[in-house]
């Protein structure tokens, strides 16, 4: 197992979420003082209305990364062209679609939005344009599939940092020069084609056998890729109804005005487990390649490594929420929101087995055993809606809070572990010791932490930053030299200084 290329694509992973997020928190702003409400309101609509469009992706990139990664541990040079090829024709068709749908909203559903006659006409064009750059980006994303089945995950963070940097630039200069939603929508675009035009001709640099043509897309591999996705597929969507059906109910039972605080505390447990996410999705190549060689001691041991870097992060992480949420939210929001901090304690109850777990879930998808994630995510949220709308009548907002928790710790702290254990038929008690033991040791000093801060009313930033970095710095020291051996010590130290000196990609070109 390659430990330095793994610790490699986490920091690079962590770099552009980091550099996105905070070129969207500076970006919104200028663009709503820049725009107004009323466009800043309809650029937020024309992106939302096409958001949606992503969906006719339809797991089909993960898939790609799945088989590409396979065929390259099999040295199978013709198939990672038929698989790429067919990938792209496949959803060139979904991009064709968006396209169209695109235009039949801006004919037909367009003038039902009540948009203020001066902002029409440029709401017509931006649609179509926002539209074209997702129908683009469905088939072009398979490079970015390819870069993530060579584990190149330096590249494409660089790229995406570069891009997003860039973007962030052009979107000042375009604003303060009088520009508007026309050249925002233009500027995206823009953005998005030479973002995967470089992502192509690093693919093609990196894994020179690669060819793209019609003469490679046959019929077996749309059917390989479509018989592995649609399950990935279903399982996306179920998550998002497990995360999103909850104000649907709020609205409905309470009103609109008590989504607010459930959404604050909802928006941070997505943060955090965004965070984990792109620790363990570096693992998803590993697992296929494994899979492909049929190595199930590796795969065995790659899941004990994967669920131990998501509890180094899942921990601090949900002990900083449980104990610090309260007063961060007061600073964040203001007082009067400082009762999400409730909700937000429920919502983490089951988050320190979930994000635990996100390695289960990149494992079985790489060894194409998904199908039952799939499934068991239908329950979870068949479940999360009957329990919360029981619920939501009988303890009103919390009742909300408990009708998605329940469900979500029986599926992901019970279900899952017990299940991804059974395919790589792994000792349940050699699985807890070796993955769990020292992580859960090293967070008990926060314990102690938090018990002492839990009850202070009166914060800061400062005292907060002091508190967080107090509890986050303990936990780092203890789990760096409890947790881990002497040489992924070394491999993680090495890391952090070559990408602080010259970065992967940079040396490449």
């Amino acid at each position: 197992m390659h430990w330095g290329r793994i610790f490699r694509n986490v920091f690079s992973n962590w770099t552009s979420y980091l550099v996105t997020m905070l070129v969207g928190f500076l970006l919104a702003p200028v663009i709503v003082r820049s725009l107004g409400d009323t466009g800043y309101g309809l650029w937020t609509l024309i992106i939302s209305m096409t958001g949606y469009f992503g969906l006719l992706d339809l797991g089909i990139r993960s898939s790609v990364g799945r088989f590409v990664t396979r065929y390259l541990a099999l040295n199978d040079e013709q198939n990672v062209s038929r698989t790429v090829s067919t990938a792209f024709a496949m959803l060139a068709c979904g991009g064709l679609i968006a396209l169209l749908l695109t235009l039949g909203i801006t004919l037909f559903v367009f003038d039902g939005l009540k948009v203020e006659p001066h902002y029409a006409t440029l709401g017509r064009i931006a649609l179509i344009v926002t539209g074209l750059n997702m129908s683009c980006a469905l088939p072009l994303g398979v490079f970015s599939s390819v870069l993530i089945a060579l584990e190149r995950f330096d590249v494409l963070s660089g790229v995406t940092v570069v891009g997003e940097l860039i973007r962030g630039a052009l979107v000042v200069w375009a604003l303060r020069h009088g520009h508007g939603l026309v050249t925002l929508a233009l500027i995206a675009l823009t953005i998005t084609l030479v973002q995967y035009a470089a992502m192509a001709l690093f693919a093609k640099r990196l894994y020179p056998p690669l060819r793209i043509g019609i003469r490679y897309v046959n019929w077996a591999g749309c059917r390989d890729l479509f018989g592995f996705s649609i399950y990935r597929f279903i399982w996306m969507v179920a998550n998002q109804l497990i995360f999103f059906s909850d104000s649907i109910v709020i609205g409905i039972f309470l009103g609109a005005a008590a989504i607010t605080p459930f959404a604050i505390a909802s928006s941070l447990i997505n943060y955090g487990r965004s965070i984990v996410s792109l620790l363990t999705d570096t693992l998803y190549p590993v697992a296929a390649r494994m899979d492909a060689r049929d190595d199930g001691a590796g795969l065995q041991q790659l899941l004990v490594l994967g669920t131990r870097m998501a509890l180094l992060v899942t921990l601090p992480l949900c002990l900083g929420l449980l104990f610090l949420g309260r007063q961060f939210i007061t600073l964040w929001m203001g007082p009067a929101y400082a009762d999400s901090a409730v909700i937000l304690m429920v919502l983490t109850i089951p988050q320190f087995g979930s994000m635990s777990q996100h390695a289960s879930a990149l494992v079985l998808t790489g060894m194409s055993r998904h199908r039952a994630l799939a499934y068991i995510a239908l329950a979870e949220a068949a479940a999360n809606v009957v329990l919360s709308i029981v619920l939501i009548q009988r303890m009103g907002l919390i009742g909300v809070a408990w009708g998605t928790v329940i469900p979500h710790l029986i599926s992901t702290t019970v279900v899952v572990p017990l299940y991804t254990l059974h395919v790589l038929r792994m000792n349940r008690a050699a699985y807890l010791r070796q993955a769990y033991l020292r992580p859960v040791l090293c967070a008990l000093p926060l314990l102690a932490l938090g018990y002492l801060w839990v009850g202070v009313d009166h914060t800061s930033w400062p005292r907060f930053g002091a508190q967080a970095l107090a509890m986050s710095g303990t936990f780092g020291v203890a789990s760096y030299f409890f947790c881990l051996d002497r040489a992924q010590r070394a491999l993680i130290s090495g890391t952090v200084v070559s990408m602080f000196h010259r970065g992967v990609m940079v040396h490449e070109a």
